[in-house]
C-alpha cells in the first residue's frame, strides 16, 4: 500500500469510529480497532504481498460491516 493511502484510510476509519461507535455492537467496533492498528503498522513495518493482501480482506470486512450497520440504521430510522 502506498503511504499516503494508507495514511488517508487511517483517517477514514477512525472519522467513521468516532461518528458512529454509539450504534456499532462490540464486534464491529473490535474489528474496525484491528483494522485500524493494522493499518498503522503497516506504515511503521514493510509487508509481504501475503500480508498485505490478508489486511486489505480485512480492512475490506470492517467497511462493509460499517456501512450495512448504518444502512440498517438509516432503514430503521424511516
Amino acid at each position: 500500500m502506498r503511504m499516503q493511502s494508507c495514511e488517508e484510510g487511517i483517517g477514514v476509519l477512525k472519522k467513521a469510529r468516532d461518528a458512529c461507535s454509539s450504534q456499532l455492537d462490540r464486534g464491529a467496533l473490535a474489528e474496525l480497532d484491528r483494522a485500524i492498528s493494522g493499518l498503522e503498522m503497516a506504515l511503521e513495518h514493510s509487508q509481504t504481498v501475503e500480508e498485505a493482501e490478508r489486511l486489505k480482506l480485512r480492512i475490506l470486512q470492517a467497511i462493509a460491516a460499517f456501512v450495512s450497520i448504518a444502512t440498517n440504521l438509516g432503514d430503521w430510522l424511516k
